[in-house]
């Protein structure tokens, strides 16, 4: 889960990255254009991974939020690497442990 959720982070700079370069977004900061917001989604998913084998309530909270950071600061263009942190959050999260 951890190498995951990291794919997904270093996937959400990436994409933030190149989607500000190309000019697919513009600097017109609205719902969808906002790269930089992308990026610090993409950094927060890198942390929320790393944190998952200490703390995992906490690690998993940063998953969910990076990944509505992400959607909100690139818009569709955050739906891949949105989805693959929000899965691992949420399943981290709700995941039961069942002891013998």
């Amino acid at each position: 889960m951890k190498n995951l959720a990291t794919i997904g982070g270093v996937l959400g700079i990436l994409i933030s990255i190149t989607a500000q370069l190309f000019a697919v977004i513009d600097d017109s900061y609205t719902f969808g254009n906002i790269w930089f917001l992308g990026v610090l989604a993409g950094i927060l998913s890198i942390i929320g991974a790393a944190m998952l084998n200490k703390n995992k309530q906490m690690g998993s909270i940063l998953l969910i939020v990076s990944s509505f950071i992400g959607y909100y600061g690139i818009g569709f263009l955050y739906l891949l690497p949105g989805l693959i942190t929000l899965f691992i959050g949420m399943y981290v999260q709700f995941r039961r442990e069942y002891s013998h």
